[in-house]
């Protein structure tokens, strides 16, 4: 008799497992106990349905910085620029060194008919046939002869860069000169020099102070 009634209770609970702590009694119990453990733990919506689900979004990472909006290089200053070659002056040559003066002195030309004068590369100048400053005789007054001379106009007497200026037109022989006149001269050498005429005692007689280089 006890089974029976057993039998009948699992079949009007439908089948409920032994051991279950909400034992149903009647059909509308065992339905509603089926209803709650089949959804145990699942959310329900106003009506009583299951919200459906929420479709997830996809984390968005962060765009890049555009190139706009990223910080500034800090700013190198720049080297000074080299001086264009226009901008620099150009440099000036150096005058070349005055060579040393190898001789100055008082000479004295004075010829009564013959041929006379100096050798100026000598230290002290020795006399000679005309040489390089002399007379060729007493028939031209006023003229010397020597083995190049060019007029100097200069109101003071010539330096060195003055005389070798004037090489192209050291090419007279014979120049008239009188009282504070001056000229370039080179002698037999290649040296170069000038004399000035300070005296004129008589028509073929001159009074002269030179100075010679020691270098043409």
């Amino acid at each position: 008799m006890a089974s029976t009634v057993l039998a009948l209770a699992l079949s009007s609970c439908g089948g409920t497992e032994i051991g279950t702590q909400n034992n149903c009694s009647s059909g509308a119990d065992c339905a509603g106990h089926d209803v709650n453990g089949a959804d145990q733990g699942k959310p329900t919506g106003s009506d009583g349905a299951a919200p459906p689900p929420t479709p997830s979004t996809p984390a968005q990472s962060s765009p890049p910085p555009s190139a706009s909006t990223s910080a500034p290089a800090p700013s190198v200053p720049s080297a000074p620029s080299a001086p264009s070659s226009s901008s620099v002056p150009p440099k000036k040559p150096k005058p070349a060194p005055t060579p040393k003066v190898r001789w100055q002195g008082t000479l004295l030309l004075y010829s009564n008919g013959e041929p006379v004068g100096w050798w100026l590369d000598h230290v002290p100048p020795s006399g000679a046939v005309i040489g390089d400053l002399g007379l060729s005789c007493d028939c031209h007054p006023g003229e010397v002869e020597g083995q190049a001379f060019a007029a100097w106009d200069g109101a003071k007497p010539p330096g060195y860069g003055d005389c070798s200026a004037a090489k192209g037109r050291l090419v007279r022989r014979v120049l008239a000169v009188q009282v504070g006149d001056m000229a370039c001269l080179r002698t037999w050498e290649g040296r170069l020099g000038y004399f000035t005429v300070t005296d004129v005692p008589g028509p073929a007689e001159f009074e002269v102070v030179v100075t010679v280089w020691d270098a043409g």
